[in-house]
């Protein structure tokens, strides 16, 4: 068995970061936090040329902190079916010679597959390390079962972001260590303000934040909001999708409509600005075959917004929330209603989440909190490897 090459006394830990969205500076927070805490780190980024990210094309730009390669995605644009271009992975490989491997992929994907492979090709000694997502249960079919079977084989550890996502991962047989590494928040961009005065004329904002897809529980929100037609609200809607239609077409039959504003598909670095313009946001998630909440970053930036959040009992919604919100069983529209009943007729209330949301996640959700969660994660792996034995190439031609 060969092991790991790792790092002289002095040099720094070389790093090659494979995520297919860190495309832009604010959808790779993950890695700039730990690139600014950890000096020690002399990362690599290699992500996509362009991805879409909800609803919105986003090319790949610069970064300042660390170099960022991109590839030209392959075969399909499902997250999934898509495979890198796998020049840039080879090149970087050859270049870079990374200590370990940071791979954003599931385990099932082409993209996981590729990578695994060429680091057996060019790079056996190096360990890979895996941010998986998945906390549904599926049996995939074949050969997506053997390709994440394999993938359980040959990565060292894993980390997700919720512990649905752990329980789904060990069911499914992964005996590899895995750690609990939340998405994380920017507290500088996300935060209270007074600059922004509120848009309602005065009546409280409700937001829904997101893709507007089935699963979303959008239509609990719509039939939620019409139970409250006595009280003053106004309904804020960021984010664009497939089920636009049906939920206005539903608020409009309650003579509702002209109290929702939708903003569209907008680019990510304007939602800390939509953020300043609610009093409540709602995550009215419903688990389906294809959607159960994996974590919910809007929550987080919610609560980093200083913005009250109530959500659903969906995945890892409650986990995520804590005691700094409400939340009410999914499907419930009653309940969901009686919550905003609430929340909308206590100010007190709204205060107290305000501050205890901002405060959870200063403790949880910092960026920074996330950088040094997964340095230790790195460390702990690479002295582990360097004490075992290392059998992460042993199908170098599979």
């Amino acid at each position: 068995m060969q092991q790991m090459v790792p790092p002289r006394q002095g040099e720094k830990l070389r790093v090659l970061r494979i995520a297919h969205s860190s495309l832009t500076p604010s959808l790779r927070e993950r890695e700039r936090a730990l690139a600014r805490c950890f000096p020690d780190i002399d990362l690599e980024v290699l992500t996509t040329t362009e991805w879409r990210e909800a609803e919105v094309n986003v090319k790949a730009t610069p970064d300042d902190l660390f170099p960022v390669r991109s590839a030209r995605p392959l075969l399909s644009s499902h997250i999934q079916l898509f495979a890198y271009n796998p020049k840039p992975i080879v090149d970087a490989l050859r270049r870079h010679r990374p200590h370990l491997i940071d791979m954003n992929h599931e385990p099932y994907s082409v993209a996981a597959a590729e990578i695994l492979t060429l680091r057996n090709w060019l790079a056996p000694n190096t360990p890979v390390v895996m941010q998986t997502a998945q906390n549904i249960m599926h049996n995939y079919p074949q050969p997506f079962r053997w390709l994440e079977q394999r993938a359980f084989r040959q990565v060292a550890a894993a980390y997700v972001c919720s512990d649905t996502v752990r329980e789904v991962l060990q069911t499914k047989g992964f005996n590899k260590p895995v750690h609990i590494i939340p998405f994380g928040v920017n507290t500088t961009a996300f935060q209270p303000s007074r600059s922004i005065k509120r848009v309602s004329g005065g009546r409280p904002t409700i937001g829904f934040v997101g893709r507007m897809l089935p699963g979303k529980g959008l239509h609990v929100l719509a039939e939620a909001l019409t139970n409250l037609s006595d009280l003053p609200w106004q309904l804020l809607v960021v984010g664009d999708g497939p089920e636009r239609e049906k939920f206005n077409r539903s608020l409009a039959e309650a003579g509702l409509l002209n109290r929702v504003r939708h903003t569209g598909a907008i680019s990510y670095d304007l939602v800390p600005l939509y953020f300043q313009q609610l009093d409540l946001l709602v995550i009215p998630t419903q688990t389906t075959q294809r959607i159960r909440e994996q974590f919910g970053r809007v929550i987080v930036e919610a609560m980093a917004s200083g913005v009250p959040v109530i959500g659903s009992t969906c995945g890892a919604i409650p986990e995520v929330i804590g005691d700094a919100g409400l939340v009410f069983p999914e499907g419930d529209a009653d309940s969901l209603a009686s919550c905003l009943r609430h929340a909308l007729g206590d100010e007190k209330l709204r205060e107290h989440f305000k501050h205890a949301g901002r405060q959870r996640v200063e403790q949880n959700y910092s960026w920074e909190t996330v950088a040094e969660q997964t340095h230790q994660l790195y460390s702990t792996l690479l002295r582990r490897d360097a004490e075992e034995p290392n059998d992460t190439d042993v199908e170098l031609a599979a």
